[in-house]
Parts: structure tokens; sequence; C-alpha cells
């Protein structure tokens, strides 16, 4: 889901698909992850984990429903909108900070789990 979400997205932003049905796609691996999350497999693997597995499961959750959700969104503002020409510079600043939040959250959700986790085992 998620390197559909990315190829997609990339397809569509780098002019090598057009706009719109590479959006389409791109949400389409979006949603696939996040049924797969809420109900699918990963759902039932994590409820058998640890209460911090668990708690980061969650969070995890937050972050692919509504940190991931700045990429659409500037997705639509830039190539849907037709805003390129104004958008085109501040796009990276929200992609930049989008990757900001998701991926420093992402790397302190697994580093407190691991000392929840060895805590417990001592």
């Amino acid at each position: 889901g998620s390197l559909v979400m990315l190829g997609a997205g990339f397809a569509g932003e780098a002019g090598l698909a057009p706009a719109l049905p590479a959006f389409i796609i791109g949400m389409a691996g979006w949603i696939y992850m996040i049924y797969e999350l809420y109900m699918g497999e990963g759902k039932a693997a994590v409820s058998t984990a640890s209460p911090a597995v668990n708690s980061a499961y969650n969070a995890m959750m937050l972050i692919i429903v509504v940190g991931w959700s700045i990429y659409p969104a500037g997705y639509v503002a830039g190539y849907l909108m037709g805003g390129e020409g104004v958008y085109a510079s501040n796009l990276n600043l929200i992609y930049n900070l989008a990757d900001f939040i998701n991926k420093i959250l992402f790397g302190l959700i697994i580093w407190h789990v691991a000392v929840k986790e060895s805590s417990h085992s001592h």
C-alpha cells in the first residue's frame, strides 16, 4: 500500500501520469493500508502483544491516518487545484514539515516501546 501510494504520488508530481488518476491510485493505496491496520492482519497480530506494543500500534495508526493526510492535502492543493505556480515553493515546505513531524514521532514511539519493554524484562 505504501509503495502504491508513494509511486502514484511521485508519478503525478513528476508528470509521468495525469495528476487526478495518480491521486486516486495513491489514495487507494493509503486507504488499503488504513483498512489493513484497523481491520486486517496487523490488528489481529497486535492483539496478543504487550500493552506497550499495543499503545505504540495505536499511536502509529494515528500517524498514518492523521500525519500522512498532509501529503494528499498538499498534492490536491498543488496539482489538482491549479496552484503549481504559487504553491510549488510551499509544497516542499509542507512535505518537509510532514516528514519532520511523522518521522520524529515514529522514532519516538519506537524508542518509547523499547524503553517500556526493556524495563519489563528485567
